[in-house]
């Protein structure tokens, strides 16, 4: 997969676009409330050639982010920046020194390919050190049932103009659940690609995460249920998100949380 993405459909094909930011958001401060514990969990993912995706902190070893966002065999090229809402200044770096997927299995559609299991867990060094503005996401458990409004954080795109840019602010907004039956029912892609199991459907109504928000947290205070994975036209109909619930058991078997 692309690097600075979020998986986004278009009805020729599916591709990964630029990294998706959040639409009908605002920016935030990594303090500011409702978004204060939220921010404090987020990572920005790099490389050599810039900004890729969000992340989230798992503990003070590890984070996890969504798979297309990687290439594991250039793991090294890669670091987080946490503890700031600013893309390219502040907080602290800490480089990927493992990586760790669930699943590379691919679903071939038209020209290009979705994973099936959207999900990757990372090692860092140094370690993350928690503070007031770094600390580590709670996990939802295996049978959880997600709260029907949960709030996503990114610094992809605010609109879907074909001049708009990457923000070097954190924004966020709060978004609503979408039932299954009802997500893959707006586009004839999602009745293809989106599975109950281990995707949730939130966003829509002028507000989701978009190009660059890839990779970053859906959740509810400090709970993580969710990972940005995929859209079509964003906020218009629902973007696709990881299911965090359904690797309860894998993440605890790679990371002992």
């Amino acid at each position: 997969m692309g690097k600075n993405s979020r998986i986004f459909i278009t009805m020729e094909n599916v591709s990964c676009k630029a990294t998706i930011k959040i639409i009908g958001g605002h920016p935030i401060n990594i303090k500011q409330r409702p978004f204060m514990t939220r921010t404090k969990l987020q990572l920005s993912l790099h490389n050599s050639d810039g900004f890729i995706c969000g992340a989230s902190i798992l503990s003070k070893n590890w984070g996890i982010t969504a798979l297309h966002c990687l290439l594991p065999d250039r793991e090294t090229n890669y670091f987080v920046r946490a503890g700031s809402n600013k893309l390219y200044q502040g907080g602290s770096l800490h480089k990927l020194t493992k990586i760790y997927m669930y699943n590379n299995t691919m679903f071939q559609y038209w020209f290009s390919s979705i994973l099936y299991h959207d999900i990757a867990l990372f090692e860092v060094r140094p370690r993350f050190r928690f503070s007031s503005t770094v600390r580590a996401v709670r996990l939802p458990t295996e049978f959880t049932k997600p709260p029907e409004q949960l709030c996503v954080c990114g610094w992809g795109y605010t609109s879907v103009q074909s001049n708009a840019k990457i923000s070097n602010v954190l924004m966020g907004t709060c978004i609503r659940h979408t039932p299954y039956e009802a997500c893959i029912e707006e586009t004839p892609e999602y009745r293809m690609l989106v599975k109950k199991d281990h995707h949730l459907c939130y966003g829509a109504s002028g507000k989701d995460s978009c190009y660059g928000d890839s990779g970053g947290p859906l959740a509810s205070k400090n709970t993580l249920y969710g990972i940005v994975s995929f859209g079509q036209n964003c906020a218009i109909v629902s973007g696709v998100y990881t299911k965090v619930s359904y690797y309860r058991r894998w993440i605890k078997q790679i990371t002992n949380l």
